[in-house]
């Protein structure tokens, strides 16, 4: 405990004298004594009223904090060290507890020890108790004050500005709203104290050289782990966001972080649901958060929690909890990406032309470093959304695409994953245009085509580990014609008496033949027969879906290829090449063939831009895609009598439509 303080005495004017030396007869000399007084007051004396007669002075303060620090830095015994442990004291204090210090004594410690800053060098342990000082809810003065302190000892000691900004990004991930609610001081809302975090961040970033490094560090280690609650996680990406706004030059590396971060939690939820039924992972994704919010997204008002499930964790299984962290993993998965969203919005719809917006540039750059090479199922949507604000945006990332796809100095599957992206937003994207519709589907045509004039000469049949990009742009092609195939066609042959205004599924119901773009037909007619038989290694949901859709529209004709696949064993094509190479690594792989079955051979219905099921962040996506739906006449597949539809459309097709195969194009597969 600190001593009392001396009581203040009154002053007495005049000399100290004895009672018995006043003589009332002497009259005369007292009042020539009285003569020969003077008061006079030092002009150096700084002379107050102070309200609490019981605080210290500044000037004992001083002393206390000249003592402290001097016989800590001193050489000798440190069990001797009592002032400085007095000063630990002074600012160990909890703000709580009756011998906490007053904000007004406290202000004279503050002045005391900036006055030493320069000295604090071997005080590592008197500037950690500063820095946990609770001074966000006092007075401006104080504020600033502390803040003035902070920026004089990074100045005079760079070892401390780490530790500095550590400790402020701490409050970016959390600051109750009880600290702006000390004893006997007037409250601060979370906004003011916010501010003061973020003022006091930008203060040292003027005026300290090696800040911005220290704080780019900082806000990489202090981000949330996966076990933070969602308010936490969400708080603090958004003060990062904040952070952009004072210093742009961190800009790129902030919103990779997000987006790397946005990933992993991506890539996480998608392992865990693998091992849920459809109906359970829909219930979860789609259950709505109940974080408050306000209008520029979460809120400042409190520093709860409710965007966890439950804090009542002693009474759950471990199912139960399982189930629980995935939620709360999908909760912080769509704050942020509603986050980024509102964040990228107006910079994306600025105005600008798109070779020189920066920010969907960067867009761009995120999607090929963090999402193409992982397996996500939402972080994608955010260059979905933003590359159909434009048509040139469409174009940008349709270019991206297909650059991956056939750049040859690229790991196969990411080769196989730009595929399916571009497949997925030409077929999904409601707002792309025909025109660029129709360029992208005719430019894999001639892709496909030269693909397969290269490789059919020596292919000894359906291989997907040897083709396996020619394999992922023939179902990019079939899954696009599922969803576009209006806008593959040039018009219809209308009678001289016939009806303008007939739609294609009109005309389709009527028997009309269609008009498709010149040569496509054709291509994918040469490679569908060709040895390479694609409609064997593509997905079978796709080949299905497009042998019913290329029937119903008179496009082609291929439900005598998918039946006579049912007898080609696509492993036999690699053990015929792995026993005449007598490679040990080839049988094995045979072996596993054998042991998998044909269903690893094949490639998946991967297609990232299938529907958004998040609920909070949905609305920005509302509109962005289309929806699957089956041609005006056409049956849905489960429906009964379909088989029998199919069977006599057969009859009637079948031959018309081998008669317009190209000669030496027969069905070929290999058994």
């Amino acid at each position: 405990m600190l001593p009392p303080p001396t009581p203040l005495r009154r002053p007495t004017l005049g000399l100290k004298r004895d009672s018995s030396s006043l003589d009332t007869d002497d009259e005369a000399g007292l009042s020539s004594q009285t003569k020969r007084l003077k008061v006079a007051f030092s002009p150096k004396v700084d002379v107050r009223i102070m309200d609490d007669w019981s605080e210290k002075s500044y000037d004992l303060v001083k002393e206390e904090v000249r003592l402290g620090i001097e016989q800590h830095v001193a050489p000798g015994d440190r069990r001797e060290d009592v002032h400085y442990a007095k000063l630990l004291q002074v600012f160990g204090q909890h703000v709580a507890s009756d011998e906490a210090p007053s904000s007004g004594l406290l202000k004279k410690y503050l002045l005391a020890i900036n006055a030493r800053v320069n000295a604090l060098g071997q005080c590592a342990e008197l500037v950690g108790a500063v820095l946990d000082l609770a001074w966000l809810g006092r007075d401006d003065v104080f504020a600033n004050l502390y803040v003035r302190f902070l920026m004089g000892l990074a100045t005079a000691h760079s070892k401390y500005v780490s530790s500095i900004m550590e400790k402020l990004v701490s409050h970016f991930a959390r600051l109750p709203a009880s600290l702006g609610r000390l004893p006997g001081e007037t409250p601060v809302a979370r906004p003011t104290m916010f501010k003061r975090v973020h003022g006091a961040v930008k203060s040292l970033l003027r005026q300290v050289p090696s800040a911005t490094a220290a704080l780019t560090r900082v806000l990489k280690s202090e981000f949330p782990d996966d076990l933070a609650t969602s308010r936490s996680y969400l708080q603090y990406q958004k003060h990062l966001l904040r952070v952009v706004d004072y210093l742009p030059e961190l800009k790129a590396e902030i919103l990779a972080v997000l987006t790397q971060r946005l990933v992993s939690i991506d890539v996480q939820v998608q392992q865990d649901l693998e091992d849920m039924e459809d109906e359970a992972e829909e219930s979860l994704l789609q259950q709505k958060p109940r974080l408050k919010t306000t209008q520029s997204g979460l809120g400042d008002s409190d520093d709860s929690d409710e965007g966890s499930v439950s804090e009542s964790e002693e009474t759950m299984t471990g199912a139960e909890q399982r189930i629980r962290e995935l939620r709360l993993k999908v909760a912080k998965m769509d704050g942020t990406m509603d986050l980024l969203f509102e964040y990228y919005t107006p910079l994306v719809q600025s105005g600008l032309k798109a070779e020189l917006n920066d920010a969907y540039h960067q867009l761009l750059a995120h999607f090929e470093t963090f999402i193409l090479p992982n397996r996500t199922r939402h972080a994608q949507f955010l260059v979905f959304h933003f590359s159909q604000t434009l048509p040139e945006h469409a174009n940008l990332f349709a270019r991206q695409c297909l650059h991956a796809i056939f750049e040859t100095g690229r790991s196969l599957s990411l080769r196989v994953h730009a595929c399916a992206y571009l497949a997925s937003f030409v077929a999904r994207g409601s707002y792309l245009p025909t025109a660029l519709v129709r360029e992208i589907f005719t430019g894999l045509s001639q892709e496909l085509e030269s693909v397969r004039k290269r490789y059919e000469p020596t292919c000894r049949g359906p291989d997907k580990r040897s083709y396996s990009v020619y394999y992922a742009v023939a179902q990019a092609m079939l899954y696009i014609f599922c969803f576009r195939w209006r806008d593959l066609l040039l018009g219809a042959e209308v009678p001289e008496d016939g009806d303008e205004d007939l739609s294609e599924e009109d005309l389709v119901a009527e028997g009309r033949e269609l008009a498709w773009l010149p040569g496509m037909k054709e291509s994918m007619q040469k490679s569908i027969h060709s040895r390479l038989n694609p409609l064997k290694v593509c997905s079978p949901a796709i080949t299905g879906e497009f042998a019913r859709l290329a029937l119903h529209v008179r496009f082609l004709y291929v439900f005598s290829i998918l039946e006579s696949n049912k007898r080609v064993r696509l492993g036999n094509v690699w053990a015929a090449r792995s026993s005449s190479a007598l490679s040990e690594i080839g049988r094995r792989e045979t072996a596993m063939d054998r042991k998998l079955g044909e269903a690893h051979l094949q490639l998946e219905a991967y297609f990232p831009f299938d529907p958004y099921h998040l609920p909070r962040s949905k609305r920005w996506v509302e509109g962005d895609y289309n929806e699957w739906k089956l041609p005006a006449g056409m049956m849905p597949e489960d429906d009964e009598g379909e088989e029998s539809s199919d069977e006599s459309d057969e009859d009637s097709l079948l031959e018309e439509m081998e008669d317009d195969l190209p000669e030496g194009d027969a069905v070929s597969v290999s058994s």
